[in-house]
């Protein structure tokens, strides 16, 4: 049941990241050229608020945050499927 949650929340992560075009490694590349720009500044939101809402939800009481066992078969099949994708989307 955890494998098939997170295929559901990845697969709309993946949609979100695709429709508004936002691309990590760019990100990355604006700080490496020390360039000012919007990508990196998506990402240090999106990170943020990330944090502020597990913490705030696990402290609360609401959420149970555990670090369950990495499935290799999992971690494989995520890094091929990351792979195409990276070489599909020229990366």
């Amino acid at each position: 049941m955890v494998s098939l949650s997170g295929l559901v929340v990845g697969t709309l992560l993946g949609v979100v990241l695709h429709r508004s075009d936002f691309c990590m490694h760019s990100a990355f590349r604006e700080v490496l050229a020390r360039r000012s720009g919007l990508s990196i500044r998506a990402w240090l939101v999106a990170v943020g608020v990330q944090v502020a809402v597990v913490n705030g939800l696990a402290g609360v009481g609401w959420l149970v945050v555990f670090r369950p066992a990495v499935e290799l078969w999992a971690a494989l099949i995520g890094g091929f499927v990351f792979g195409v994708g990276m070489v599909m989307g020229k990366g």
